[in-house]
């Protein structure tokens, strides 16, 4: 097995690259490095890896943040001897929360070293969606329609999260921004199908498809959600006023929220969500696009789509 770390220079605002170079002093084991420029980087780099070592295994380990393990994961679809693994480098770290990993680097490091030669791979879902006209992209966290990626939005554009992150507090723009934002926000209507099933939503504020629980840097927005179970779990937010949002924004780091008679569930493995305005997308917490008259999104599971090593202290998640 070939061990492969790929960082992800831009992750934490540019901080990410020199807190690995100081890490990387610490790492004994036998590796190869690659610094990634672009997302599309780690398919070439996957495909190069195969095809000049037919039959070995690769343990390729992302360094970085959520959108790191996303363009990681994307590129690395169909490749049966590539195994995923992770050390925490980005401001949310909502993969290592939503996948059981240790969230500082260290421990991270520790666990990869453990069991690099002795655990076996386990096979997890992604999501795969599109706004209709563009283009196919997985995620592996989850996606959102509204205000949560409005939120994502603003937050990644942020200069106080760039300052933020230098003491690695950059979770905290988000709240900050939630509560500046929840003042002009309008919500909207939203149909929605999920397997087939048609419902008219009015006074959306938000729809989250997850594949685990966290979002937004703690945030157990789907408390059931589980990237082993072949369904992705909805949670639709409507019909709450301004101020009870607020509440609503506490109560979601403890996986409460859903008992509020505004928040509705649901589990599918094929979503279509249409508006008549433009609605802004997330996918693992980037922006990516936006829904309006005419475009749809369509989201589904791909189940088993990718490995992470399994181990003794991580039964599944």
């Amino acid at each position: 097995m070939k061990t492969i770390f790929i960082v992800n220079p831009s992750a934490k605002n540019h901080h990410s690259l020199s807190s690995w170079e100081k890490f990387r002093k610490s790492i004994t084991i036998p590796h190869s490095l690659y610094i990634t420029d672009h997302p599309d980087d780690v398919r070439r780099i996957a495909g190069e890896l195969v095809r000049t070592n037919p039959g070995e295994t690769f343990y390729m380990i992302g360094v970085g943040g959520d959108g790191t393990m996303n363009s990681i994961i994307s590129g690395t679809a169909g490749f049966e001897n590539i195994f995923i693994g992770y050390i925490p480098g980005g401001s949310g770290n909502d993969f290592a929360r939503g996948y059981r990993w240790p969230s500082g680097k260290q421990e991270a490091y520790d666990l990869i070293k453990e069991t690099i030669h002795t655990a076996l791979p386990i096979s997890l879902d992604a999501g795969l969606f599109s706004i209709e006209g563009g283009p196919n992209h997985y995620f592996v966290n989850n996606i959102g329609v509204g205000f949560d990626a409005l939120i994502a939005r603003k937050a990644n554009e942020s200069r106080l999260k760039r300052k933020l992150n230098r003491w690695s507090l950059g979770k905290l723009v988000y709240p900050l921004i939630l509560c500046r934002e929840a003042l002009t926000f309008t919500p909207f209507q939203a149909v929605m199908e999920v397997d087939g099933v048609e419902h008219t939503l009015e006074k959306v504020w938000f729809i989250t498809v997850s594949n685990q629980p966290y979002f937004g840097g703690g945030m157990k927005i789907a408390p059931k959600a589980r990237p082993d179970d072949g369904v992705l779990d909805l949670t639709i937010v409507s019909g709450l006023s301004k101020w009870k949002l607020m509440f609503l924004f506490i109560s979601v780091f403890f996986g409460k929220h859903t008992e509020l008679k505004e928040v509705h569930t649901l589990i599918g493995r094929s979503i279509k969500i249409k508006s008549r305005k433009g609605i802004p997308v997330h996918a693992d917490g980037d922006y990516a696009g936006v829904i309006d008259e005419g475009r749809e999104l369509h989201a589904e599971v791909t189940p088993g789509m990718w490995k992470m090593l399994n181990r003794s202290r991580w039964e599944k998640c």
